[in-house]
């Protein structure tokens, strides 16, 4: 829906509504949602995302990351927004995480690989970090927007277990910042690698065994859970 007054686009998602037996692909295709199919190279293991990994169980999303067998990609999921034209906005997801060690779930805008905002959730790494190069805890970047730049991130610890119940994990995006929130407390404000290019939103799951991000691969099925998603946007 817009609103012309204030040219503000909303996306709202209650996944409860889907009804079981119908459609999956005509109700993700009805919200302006897509499923994602497409494969990218990693170290040490490449990883695809399948149509197959994304249903509606008991009134949430599941994207699902399948136990590693061994060979080929790690097989996980995605969906994202039709518009990709999102220039700042507030964008809410209210997910539950998977207790399976090896997953990075993210939810995110993105450009391209230097115009991205990232809440992202290393399944590996909630509590405990990895060397001195993962800290633990929650994710929140912006990606840098020169080639070869350095990121913005910062590591925030959870004040709860996110694989026990729903959380809402907020973006605010603007020309000048943009701010990351759980739960409607604030947890850091970003002035730096700022995008300024419109974008589309995903929310992915996937691992790439990585010790240093992802972690993984896993060895059992996975399921990142959303009950759903808020979208209120500008377009450029």
């Amino acid at each position: 829906m817009t609103s012309a007054r204030t040219q503000i686009t909303t996306l709202n998602v209650d996944f409860s509504t889907y009804k079981p037996g119908t459609s999956l692909d005509r109700f993700v295709d009805e919200h302006q949602l897509y499923i994602s199919t497409y494969n990218t190279e990693a170290e040490p293991i490449s990883r695809i995302f399948l149509r197959e990994n994304v249903d509606i169980v008991d009134g949430t999303l599941r994207l699902r990351v399948n136990g590693y067998s061994g060979s080929d990609e790690v097989e996980g999921a995605e969906i994202g927004t039709y518009a990709d034209d999102i220039l700042y906005g507030t964008f809410t997801t209210v997910a539950k995480l998977t207790d399976v060690p090896g997953i990075c779930a993210g939810f995110f805008t993105y450009t391209d690989d230097n115009n991205e905002i990232d809440i992202e959730a290393l399944s590996s790494y909630y509590t405990k970090g990895y060397r001195n190069i993962v800290d633990p805890g929650l994710q929140l970047t912006n990606q840098p927007t020169k080639l070869g730049g350095k990121s913005t991130n910062e590591a925030v610890p959870y004040d709860f277990d996110p694989t026990k119940g729903f959380h809402n994990y907020t973006i605010v995006w603007t020309a000048e910042s943009s701010e990351f929130y759980v739960d409607g407390e604030h947890q850091a404000t970003f002035t730096t690698n700022v995008p300024k290019k419109p974008a589309s939103f995903l929310w992915n799951a996937w691992s790439s065994g990585d010790p240093n991000w992802s972690a993984g691969p896993p060895r059992e099925d996975s399921y990142t859970l959303i009950k759903s998603i808020h979208l209120a946007y500008s377009a450029a």
